[in-house]
């Protein structure tokens, strides 16, 4: 167990938030003497969850993702934060630490915290937004950089980086989209313990993790033409390369023709005995390349 803290309430009353570690080896028990029944104890320490949020009777079972910035941990690692939330208290389930949920009950403990169930749901719903805002702004200025600054890096690094990013992006989306919808579902769903500015706080973040996900939406299809573009540039140099080799060879090809046919050791050869048959046979050879040179650059060969 990682501990229990007490919300304060504008009302007077105080809300106990247990803090529950699931690697403690007693995570059902514990759920089971907080009064969750088997069905939802289960759901909260699954071994994989995705975002969403359960109404059921006067609580909501809540499961959150927040990006992992815990030491050698990738910022791209989503941790998931499972909740139970009712008039009476808050029971949070982790298989990891989360950096958001530390510092809220850091907040807490110094008696700084939200007030009531409602507020606590406000205030860590709209940080784990924060933080998600600034792994995919940081997404989108890398993607910026791959499109402009790093044009002119070689195409291998170029590849793996838009790789590395596409697939960053389609983890976060995978999550922060679900994100969204769960969060719809307590805006919209009534509970006792949550007031309508909380509702429309709420909504808000909803809104927020929306346009995070066209913005992720954008930087996808950025990345998929960035990729396309490189993979076409490419295509194209090779291309050059290969019309290049091949207008060389057009011009070697006869001349190599020429030269292997007087370097045949037979009898014969015309002008074999002259002085200046060699320097007359080196000179046509120069101009007919020459002349070949000027052929296949008129015909836009190369």
């Amino acid at each position: 167990m990682m501990g229990s803290l007490h919300l304060g309430s504008a009302a007077g009353t105080r809300v106990a938030w247990t803090r529950i570690w699931r690697g403690d080896g007693n995570a059902e028990g514990r759920l089971a003497e907080l009064g969750i029944d088997p069905v939802t104890a289960r759901a909260l320490v699954a071994e994989e969850t995705r975002p969403r949020a359960i109404h059921t009777g006067d609580g909501a079972l809540v499961i959150l993702r927040g990006v992992n910035a815990n030491g050698a941990s990738g910022t791209q690692d989503m941790v998931s934060v499972r909740l139970w939330i009712d008039g009476g208290k808050v029971v949070s389930v982790q298989l990891r630490k989360l950096q958001a949920v530390d510092e809220l009950a850091d907040e807490v403990a110094a008696g700084k915290g939200p007030e009531g169930p409602g507020e606590f749901l406000n205030v860590l719903a709209d940080r784990l937004t924060d933080r998600m805002q600034d792994t995919v702004d940081h997404l989108d200025m890398a993607l910026d950089r791959l499109e402009v600054t790093d044009a002119g890096a070689p195409p291998p690094q170029l590849r793996a980086e838009i790789a590395r990013v596409r697939r960053r992006i389609g983890m976060l989306r995978r999550f922060i989209a679900p994100q969204r919808d769960a969060l719809e579902v307590l805006v919209v769903e009534p509970f006792e313990w949550q007031n309508p500015l909380q509702e429309r706080r709420l909504a808000e973040t909803v809104d927020r993790i929306t346009r995070l996900v066209e913005q992720l939406d954008e930087m996808h299809l950025r990345a998929a033409v960035a990729q396309e573009s490189l993979s076409g540039f490419v295509a194209e140099k090779l291309n050059r390369t290969m019309v290049l080799l091949s207008v060389i060879a057009g011009i070697f090809m006869p001349l190599g023709f020429v030269t292997g046919l007087l370097g045949m050791n037979l009898a014969g050869i015309p002008y074999a005995e002259s002085n200046w048959a060699f320097l007359i046979v080196a000179g046509v050879l120069v101009a007919f390349g020459g002349f070949e040179y000027w052929l296949f650059r008129r015909l836009g060969l190369f």
